[in-house]
C-alpha cells in the first residue's frame, strides 16, 4: 500500500509541475490542490511532520527537474 501512496504522490507532484508551466489561474489553483493531495499521500506514509518534509522537498526537486526539461534556452 505505501507504493502505491508513494507512486501516486510522485506523479502528482510531476502533475503538478507541468501545470505550474502554463499561465492562467486556474491551472494555477488546479496545481495548488494536486501537490496538497500529494502532501496526503506522502502524510499517509511518513506521518504528518515527516510527510509534509517530504512534500515539500519533493515538491521543489520536482519543480527543479521539470525546469530543466522543460526550460527554455536563453539567447544572448
Amino acid at each position: 500500500m505505501t507504493f502505491i501512496y508513494l507512486t501516486l504522490g510522485c506523479l502528482m507532484l510531476i502533475t503538478s509541475s507541468v501545470l505550474l508551466r502554463k499561465a492562467s489561474s486556474t491551472s494555477r489553483w488546479l496545481s495548488l490542490v494536486i501537490f496538497i493531495i500529494a502532501s496526503i499521500c506522502f502524510i499517509a506514509v511518513y506521518g504528518s511532520i515527516g510527510g509534509v518534509f517530504i512534500a515539500i522537498s519533493g515538491g521543489l526537486l520536482t519543480n527543479l527537474f521539470v525546469a530543466f526539461i522543460f526550460g527554455k534556452a536563453t539567447n544572448k
